[in-house]
């Protein structure tokens, strides 16, 4: 009686694992030769996606904003909220997702209260909304590094370029998409499903910076769990301080935050941490707009005077000359050490030098008095005027 009911147990058993298997191959109908089937097949095995009561999945199909903003909230298990964020979301059926989304500032409506949930999603929203969920949009400027156009008709001028670069360089885009992006372009369910699980499954890391052996590798000890060991890619995009920085310029004891790519590289890191002289640098040299380099700037904190007269010399004299500076004075700043000339003196070469650089002269003073905490915060004031100067210019 025992073994009869074993079996039984047994035979019901396999025919719900056939059910189960037949049900599913029945929703996956129509994706059997589409190219984003394995992405499809998993979301809907976690529960993200699901198809239509006719068993299809229509990957072609279009996806509306609400209909990403569930899908979103399931991938990266926000927590519901019962806050209404839009005049147009509060008898929706994604109402919670939305405002969950919302809170988190992935999403945002438009200037009249609305989110417009029935609008269909183009492709560079998606790629706005999930690098937020990243938490890497808003920190990086491609203009900042350098970065070059991975698309012809998404340009540096473009109000989700730096969104895209970043997904380009996650490896978060699909491969379908090649030298256009096509921006404005309605996203697909096919699209839609391969972009939600390569953002869901990069690997993220925040904790602290330990110290390696090896400049390729950063080691990181997150809040929770082991320490990772993370190759660092060639081409990664490194914040310090929210100054374009380098892997070297990292400091053990810096809180880190990392996003590799898909490649399992490190790709982006945000660090914080002790203001160090290569922080300043950095700063300055971006500030300054290409009017000074770095090789400049280390030649006059270390006191190289003959790289710097050689480089500057009469540009510098002529500048001196118009803030007053008499020319026997402005020569023997020039030609001999400064500081035996007295504050008076450092002045007069910092206002100079503040003119040819087309920087604060208080941010030259802080540089050649090494006082690198005061650098770094005239350096931040200025970066937020220029910033701020440039948003109303353009807004003009």
């Amino acid at each position: 009686m025992r073994r009869s009911t074993i079996q039984m147990l047994a035979l019901a058993l396999l025919m719900i694992m056939l059910l189960s298997s037949i049900v599913h191959g029945a929703q996956l109908s129509d994706i059997s030769a589409n190219w984003a089937k394995d992405d499809i097949n998993r979301l809907i095995k976690d529960g993200v996606i699901s198809g239509y009561p006719d068993n299809t999945f229509r990957p072609d199909n279009p996806v509306t904003r609400a209909e990403f903003a569930r899908m979103l909230a399931k991938a990266f298990h926000y927590e519901s909220s019962v806050k209404n964020s839009f005049s147009d979301t509060q008898t929706h059926w994604a109402k919670k997702d939305i405002s969950t989304l919302a809170e988190k500032g992935i999403i945002t409506g438009y200037p009249d209260g609305t989110f417009r949930p029935n609008a269909k999603i183009s492709r560079a929203e998606m790629a706005k909304m999930l690098t937020r969920a990243v938490k890497l949009d808003g920190d990086f400027d491609g203009t900042q590094f350098g970065w070059w156009p991975s698309f012809d008709d998404v340009p540096e001028n473009h109000w989700a370029y730096n969104s895209v670069e970043i997904a380009n360089r996650l490896g978060i885009l699909p491969p379908v998409i090649e030298t256009r992006f096509q921006p404005d372009r309605a996203a697909n369910r096919a699209e839609t499903a391969a972009m939600i699980r390569a953002a869901r499954d990069l690997t993220t890391a925040q904790g602290t910076l330990q110290a390696t052996n090896d400049l390729n590798t950063i080691m990181v000890t997150p809040l929770v769990g082991q320490a990772l060991i993370l190759e660092v890619a060639p081409d990664a995009s490194i914040l310090r301080n929210t100054t374009k920085s380098q892997a070297a310029n990292l400091v053990e004891g810096d809180q880190v935050y990392v996003v590799t790519s898909n490649f399992g590289r490190a790709q982006f890191i945000k660090a914080n941490g002790i203001v160090t002289q290569a922080d300043v640098m950095s700063k300055v040299t971006d500030l300054s707009k290409g009017l000074i380099t770095k090789e400049q700037l280390s030649a006059l904190l270390t006191g190289d005077w003959p790289k710097v007269r050689d480089e500057m010399k009469y540009g510098l004299y002529d500048q001196m000359l118009k803030n007053g500076v008499k020319p026997h004075e402005a020569e023997a700043l020039l030609t001999q050490d400064w500081t035996a000339l007295g504050g008076l003196g450092q002045e007069r070469l910092a206002e100079a030098l503040a003119q040819q650089w087309d920087l604060p002269v208080e941010l030259i003073v802080a540089l050649l008095q090494r006082d690198w905490k005061t650098a770094q915060q005239y350096g931040q004031v200025e970066l937020t005027q220029r910033i701020l100067g440039g948003l109303l210019s353009d807004n003009n």
